[in-house]
């Protein structure tokens, strides 16, 4: 399993404040859109290209409908990235980087959200892809996927409602 802890660390550490830890770290995408991707890459093997084209479209319009709900609804959910990103949890923040596809490591900081923007999380294993839904402190939910390599969802759930709880206590 890849740490990808460290691999933040390493390619991000610029990004994070000197006394800042880093709680979890995992690799994420908008909900559904993993399957999306197999069954395009399956349409392409078993189908052709012609297939393929059929299925991005069919995929593209379905992302497009799934971010005008999550834009209809407003709030801090509207401003989540909508791409493949590194989710990394600070003991005080959510820091949110682009992802590279040809090294798999973290490259620009896209965005940063403090602890009191979030309600809380939940996650539900899967095999290959869990799912994770943000709650933020507005009502507003950000439906997500979350990779295999990155562990399981149950610790992720923990140290993030853990972080929310302490900034609370302490705010």
């Amino acid at each position: 399993m890849v740490d990808l802890i460290k691999k933040v660390q390493k390619k991000a550490g610029g990004d994070f404040e000197p006394d800042e830890t880093i709680l979890d770290a995992r690799v994420i995408q908008p909900e559904g859109q993993a399957m999306r991707q197999a069954l395009s890459a399956g349409a392409f093997v078993n189908f052709g290209a012609g297939a393929q084209a059929l299925m991005d479209r069919h995929s593209k319009k379905r992302e497009s409908e799934q971010r005008a709900a999550i834009e209809e609804t407003g709030g801090l959910a509207a401003e989540f990235p909508t791409a493949k990103c590194f989710f990394t949890l600070t003991d005080r923040r959510v820091l949110v980087h682009s992802f590279a596809a040809m090294s798999g490591a973290p490259k620009e900081l896209l965005v940063t959200y403090p602890l009191t923007d979030f309600a809380g999380i939940d996650a539900e294993q899967g095999k290959l892809i869990s799912k994770m839904t943000l709650v933020m402190v507005d009502g507003s939910t950000v439906p997500l996927n979350v990779f295999k390599g990155g562990g399981d969802p149950a610790k992720l759930v923990d140290a993030f409602n853990e972080a929310i709880e302490r900034i609370a206590a302490e705010g």
